[in-house]
């Protein structure tokens, strides 16, 4: 609350996961985060505004840029979302459906994911289900883009840590139908990073509402 009505202070981010040794409700903490101030985009991704009055979320923010570097227009293509989640999902389909795709959301509720035709038919997949290599090669459409969020570690005898990083995509079978993916690590990561670079930058420098900041990001 002091960093809320501290004028000093444009722009507050809450790293998470929180780090205690007792429970602490994450909800509760960033929903306390001034809109005006939320350079992570967590209220709006928590719906608690609309995308044109508050800052943009940093990862599906970073995932737009990925697909507009491609040269791929979003507007009438077929766009599916695996994912539902505050920070990512939820978020990224309402980016999709704002710059004019046509978008379906699938999560761990839906019912045989493999197959969904939909997801067959996506000509821009977004996957941040939080399962390691869930979505197989099989499942991609010919020339699709594949934006890959997760971060997930799994069992490598060969890495001194005795595991690696990989994402919700199966990388090596999908990369051979796709025709633009991201890598996990090395992929929407850093873009991230970026965009919350920009955002902070964008807040610093204008001293706007949030309404007029928002849309002078977005150009």
């Amino acid at each position: 609350m002091s960093v809320n009505e501290n004028a000093s202070v444009h722009g507050l981010i809450v790293q998470l996961p929180l780090d205690s040794v007792n429970r602490i409700d994450n909800e509760l903490i960033t929903n306390g985060v001034s809109p005006e101030k939320d350079v992570d985009g967590c209220v709006v991704s928590y719906g608690s505004c609309d995308l044109n009055d508050c800052f943009i979320p940093c990862t599906p923010n970073g995932c737009m840029e990925l697909i507009r570097q491609t040269g791929v227009s979003v507007a009438g293509k077929h766009a599916v979302v695996i994912g539902r989640s505050k920070i990512v999902g939820a978020p990224m389909h309402d980016l999709l459906l704002w710059n004019h795709a046509t978008v379906t959301t699938c999560h761990s509720k839906t019912p045989d994911l493999p197959e969904q035709v939909t997801v067959g038919r996506a000509e821009i997949l977004v996957v941040g289900a939080g399962r390691a290599e869930m979505v197989r090669g099989e499942w991609v459409k010919e020339g699709a883009v594949v934006i890959d969020c997760g971060i997930n570690y799994i069992a490598d005898e060969t890495k001194a840590s005795g595991k690696r990083v990989v994402g919700d995509v199966h990388y090596a079978s999908a990369k051979e139908r796709a025709g633009f993916i991201t890598p996990v690590p090395g992929g929407v990561g850093p873009m991230t990073v970026a965009m919350l670079m920009e955002v902070i930058l964008f807040s610093l420098l204008l001293i706007r509402t949030p309404l007029q900041r928002a849309r002078r990001h977005r150009t």
